[in-house]
Parts: C-alpha cells; structure tokens; sequence
C-alpha cells in the first residue's frame, strides 16, 4: 500500500529523500518545469518547518493545481500543523478514494482523536495485512482513544515487530502509553479574593490501573479556609479559620471502549466542627466520535467561605454535561446542574463554551469562541455565599496552545464579557484570565503550574479573586507492566 507519513516520519523521510537525490533516484513524479518548489515543500515539512512546507506547496499549486500528488501532500502538511478540518476538506476536493487517499483520511481522524471513524476506514486495510507499518500505526494511533486503550496493544506490538527502532515508533509508544498509565500526584493550591478570603489546599491522590477496565482512585486533601475573625465571612466557631480534612477512595470501571462508570466515597472533616459525607458517581458515554454526556452525582461541601464551611453547609448536586463536536474545528461543552443545599436553599445553573480552530501550526493553535453562564438560588439565607436570585454572565474568549517542544506546553485563556444580577442597574464587566504550563507531557514526571484571574464589577466597585496552583506528578506502569509498554 502507499506509504502514508506521520508527522514523526518527517526526519527519517527527509534522509531518504537526500539519499535518492544523491544516488539520481526519481523519488517523486512532478512537473520538471517547476521540480523545485513541491521538493522544497516536502523537505522543509518532512524537516519539521511545516508552515514553509505548506506555503511552498500552495506556491506550486498554483501554477500546478492537477497535481494530485502535490494535493495529497497538501493535506497530510495540514494535518501535521493539527489543522485536521482543513486536511480533510483537502481530502474531498481532491475526489476519488484509492487506498492512499483512504489510508491518509484514517490518519488524520486518528490525530484528531476520531476513533471510530478512523477505525472504520484503517480496520479492513490492517485486517488484510497486520503486518504493515502504516496500517498497524493508524490502527495503534486511533485505538488509544477511548475507555479501552489496551485495544491498542496488538496493532503496536506488530508496528514494534516492523520497525522496532526510530523516532516515530518512539513517539507511538509515548502516545499509547499515556492512558495506561497509573499516577501518584501531589497538588498544591491558594486562592485569594478582595474578600479576604483565602483557601490553602496540599494534597495526594492516585490513579492506579489494576486491570484493562479497572482503576482504582484515592485522594487525601489538606485545606485552611480562613478570613478576617472580624469579617462576614470569619468561620461560626471563632478564629479566623477553620481546617478541613478529606480523604476518600474510589473506582472507576471501563463498561466498553465507549462507556465508563466512576464512583467515589469519603470524609470531610472540621477542626473545629464536625465531619460529613462527601462523594461522588458519575457516567460517561461517547455516542459517537462528536458527541458525548456525563451524567454526575456528588454530595460536597459549599466552600465558598470559612462562614459557609464552618456551618456545615452541604450541597446535592446531580448534573448533565455534554460535548458535542460537529466538525473538526467547532466544540461546544454545555452543562445543567441542579443543588440542593442542607440550609432549605436550592441552586439551578447553566453553563455552554464554544471553541472554533482559527489558527493550527507546528508551534501555536488559537481558538475563538464565547461562553455563557446563568445561575438562580431560591433564596439569600446570609450563610456566606453569593446566592442571587439570577445571574447571568456572557462573554467572548480566546484562546491559545503554544508547543514549546512534544513535552513543554503553555495553554492561555481570557475571556472579557458581561455580567449582572437582579441588584445590578445595568450589565457590568466580567473579567477571567489564566493559564497553565505543563513539563514533561509525555513523561513520567509530569510538573503543572496553573494561574488565574477573575474581576467582576458591581455597583459596590469591584470583586477579584485569584488563584495559583502546583501540581507534581508520578506517572508509571509497575500496576500492569505486561499491559503498559515500557
């Protein structure tokens, strides 16, 4: 079958192109008037410089818009630069439907995390020939998704077999351990606002893979919520703050390659006060490649404030989430929550965030979108959380992933909108930033450091909160090391 690269071909590619070229070996079929962009295209993309690559090729496509060869490498380029939309787009223009074109569409919807599509294309090419390394990696590439990453297994164990050595068979081995990975983390966080209140939290959780559907979880929180002894917000049982302990075990079990059930049962406990019930259990189900839902249900403290804490304030909350992709560049995440609060008040709310792909390339992707929030409490019992009667916050967002290198990336978000409540005379700004730099994404030390802002002006002047966080974790495959490759 035709030879399909990934973006980790690229290097070993480009040695065989100057190897051809040197031996005087014809390796492509182009327009000899015009030999040299389509080649400098390819070698600049194959060499990691895919943007100059995609501009080179469209230069050639200008003057050369029947090369089909040209046109499929035009694709491949855009799905290297993470702008799977555009690559099948290219795809269908092209027309026709020979195995390269069928085996480089499955490659892309496997980039993109489209399991069953790519699936449904690659299967019956890597039935046919398990042995092959571009259908063995498509098959490998897409299986990793999902709730039934161990699928993948075979179909790498035979690309293993094909090519045992090499960048890209290394960077497939990364990418399907990822999920079979077990995880010990470490997260620290505070959160400060104009309130004066402030919450520090130091934890440990786990995340430990004891079978290809079973995960066993547990977390073990330290947190100090405090506030001014003289404020509104100052805990019911005097001080300035009032400590919470959790500790709490669960599970989670992979039902199929779609579904998954995870649950969750612990304690939280107050010095000074008492101890409670908290937990949680929740249901996902992908339908399809562009849809899916979680249905939760957890019982949890109301945190906003020591005075909340130290009430004992305990919320019911049952809620649907869903996240539905039309296309490739569009994403909407919606949700429903519906509280009910152990101080007679009840809370619904409902959230939706649209994110649209406007710019992919090696080395930065920026999304444009807008969200929407509304919540309505059936009462203000005083008990030290913001309870209005209906709240409503729009605003537009963008924003960006910025790849330093496959293990270093910086993600940045801000959304500048508008928001009020029923004591508002008008519609009043509503500010949030943040972001968060991951090392180490493919490794087993992972290190994440998150930061964020939030404003919201009001007829009183202005509300902020901020809030900084560290996270370091463990990641490993001693659980199931015959399940997790090395």
């Amino acid at each position: 079958m035709a030879q399909v690269t990934t973006l980790r071909e690229r290097r070993w590619l480009a040695l065989a192109v100057a190897a051809a070229l040197a031996g005087g070996m014809p390796l492509f079929t182009t327009h000899a008037q015009d030999m040299g962009l389509d080649r400098q295209a390819r070698e600049a993309a194959w060499s990691g410089r895919v943007s100059e690559g995609l501009a080179l090729i469209d230069r050639h496509l200008a003057t050369h818009p029947d090369d089909r060869e040209a046109r499929m490498d035009r694709a491949r380029f855009l799905a290297w630069s993470g702008d799977y939309d555009q690559a099948i787009r290219a795809l269908d223009a092209l027309g026709g439907d020979d195995d390269a074109m069928r085996t480089l569409r499955a490659r892309i919807y496997a980039w993109a995390g489209w399991r069953d599509t790519a699936l449904a294309i690659n299967t019956p090419v890597y039935e046919a020939d398990p042995t092959d390394y571009d259908a063995a990696f498509t098959q490998a590439l897409a299986a990793r998704h999902g709730e039934w990453p161990q699928e993948s297994l075979k179909a790498l164990a035979n690309v293993l077999a094909a090519k045992p050595e090499g960048k890209d068979t290394e960077d497939l081995v990364r990418a399907v351990r990822l999920p079979l990975f077990s995880s010990v983390g470490v997260p620290v966080s505070v959160y400060d606002d104009s309130d004066d209140i402030r919450i520090r939290s130091v934890g440990v959780d786990a995340n430990l893979r004891l079978s290809d559907q079973w995960r066993l979880l547990g977390y073990a929180v330290e947190r100090e919520h405090s506030a001014p002894a003289t404020g509104p917000f100052a805990p019911v049982t005097g001080g300035d703050s009032v400590d919470e302990t959790r500790i709490g075990i669960g599970a989670r079990y992979a039902v199929s390659p779609h579904a998954a059930l995870e649950f969750s049962v612990g304690r939280s406990s107050l010095d000074p006060g008492d101890s409670d019930t908290i937990g949680h259990a929740a249901w996902t189900q992908r339908t399809s490649d562009q849809f899916q839902y979680t249905l939760r249900a957890e019982r949890d403290r109301m945190n906003a404030s020591p005075r909340a804490v130290s009430l004992g304030v305990m919320r019911n909350r049952g809620m649907l989430s869903t996240e539905w992709r039309p296309t490739l560049d569009n994403l909407l995440r919606t949700s429903v929550a519906l509280d009910d609060l152990n101080d007679g008040n009840r809370r619904i709310g409902a959230t939706a965030d649209y994110r649209h792909a406007v710019h992919r390339s090696e080395r930065i992707n920026v999304d444009v979108g807008g969200q929407v929030e509304w919540f309505a409490y059936s009462e203000d019992p005083g008990n030290g959380y913001y309870s209005p009667d209906h709240y409503t916050r729009v605003a537009p967002l963008v924003s960006t992933y910025i790849k330093f290198n496959d293990d270093v990336g910086l993600y940045l978000q801000g959304a500048v909108g508008l928001q009020r409540d029923e004591t508002f005379d008008g519609w009043k700004r509503a500010v949030d930033v943040g972001g968060e730099l991951t090392v180490g994404i493919f490794t087993h030390w992972q290190l994440a450091a998150r930061a964020g802002y939030s404003e919201r002006l009001n007829e009183f002047g202005a509300y902020e909160g901020t809030s900084v966080g560290l996270e370091l974790r463990y990641r490993f495959c001693e659980f199931r090391a015959d399940r997790c490759p090395p």
